[in-house]
C-alpha cells in the first residue's frame, strides 16, 4: 500500500510540481540503511524502511524550497543525513526518558526534552526543526514527532509514515494542493 501511495505522490508531483519532483533521490542503498541501523538502539517501523526503498530523501543541495514535499516545510532527509542528525542529537538525551541500557520511561508519542534516543529524524524543516519517527515501545510506536531545540519533541499530526504519505497524497490530489509559479510545493498557498 505505501509503495502505491508513494507512486501516486511522485506522479502528482511530476504533473503539478515538477521542480519538487526533480529533487527526489532514487531509493536508498542497502549499505546506507545498514550503516544507519548499526547506530540505532531499536527496530524501525516497516513503513519507514519501505519508504526508503522507494526514495532516499531529496537532493537538498539544490533549492531547499523545492524539496519541502511534506506539509509545514519539511524536507525528507537522505539516509546518510538521518544518521548524521541522529548522532548529532545523542549528547542531548532526556534523562527522564532515556536510560543507559536503551530503555525508556516514557512511551511512544509522549513529549521529551531535549531529545530521546528512540527518535529517528526523517525530515528537516526550513526553520531548523525535525520530523522524527518515534521507536519507543507503546501503542503509538512509529508515530511522528515534531522536534525543535527549544521545545524538545512532541506529537505531530501523523500516526505513522503511511499516514503522513497518505495525507500528502490527499493534499496533492485535492483542494489543499499548493504549487507556486516555479513548480514547487508551497503549503502556505491554497489553490483550491
Amino acid at each position: 500500500m505505501l509503495s502505491e501511495t508513494w507512486q501516486r505522490i511522485v506522479a502528482l508531483l511530476e504533473d503539478l510540481a515538477p521542480a519538487t519532483a526533480r529533487v527526489i533521490r532514487p531509493p536508498a542503498s542497502a549499505t546506507e540503511v545498514h550503516r544507519l541501523l548499526s547506530v540505532l538502539p531499536a527496530e524501525l517501523p516497516a513503513d519507514l524502511l519501505e519508504w526508503w526503498s522507494a526514495m532516499d530523501g531529496v537532493d537538498d543541495e539544490r533549492d531547499y524550497r523545492a524539496g519541502a514535499l511534506v506539509p509545514h516545510h519539511f524536507v525528507p532527509l537522505a539516509v546518510h543525513r538521518v544518521r548524521e542528525e541522529y548522532l548529532r542529537q545523542q549528547p542531548f538525551l532526556d534523562s527522564d526518558c532515556c536510560t543507559a541500557d536503551h530503555r525508556h520511561h516514557k512511551a511512544a508519542g509522549e513529549q521529551v526534552f531535549p531529545y530521546c534516543a528512540a527518535l529517528v529524524p526523517v525530515c528537516r524543516s526550513i526553520d531548523g526543526g525535525m520530523l522524527c519517527v518515534d521507536t519507543r515501545p507503546g501503542g503509538r510506536f512509529g508515530c511522528l514527532m515534531n522536534w525543535y531545540a527549544d521545545e524538545g519533541a512532541y506529537a505531530a499530526e501523523w500516526s505513522s509514515v503511511t499516514h503522513l504519505l497518505t495525507d500528502v497524497a490527499g493534499r496533492l490530489g485535492g483542494y489543499r494542493r499548493s504549487v507556486d509559479d516555479e513548480g514547487m510545493l508551497d503549503w502556505n498557498r491554497d489553490l483550491a
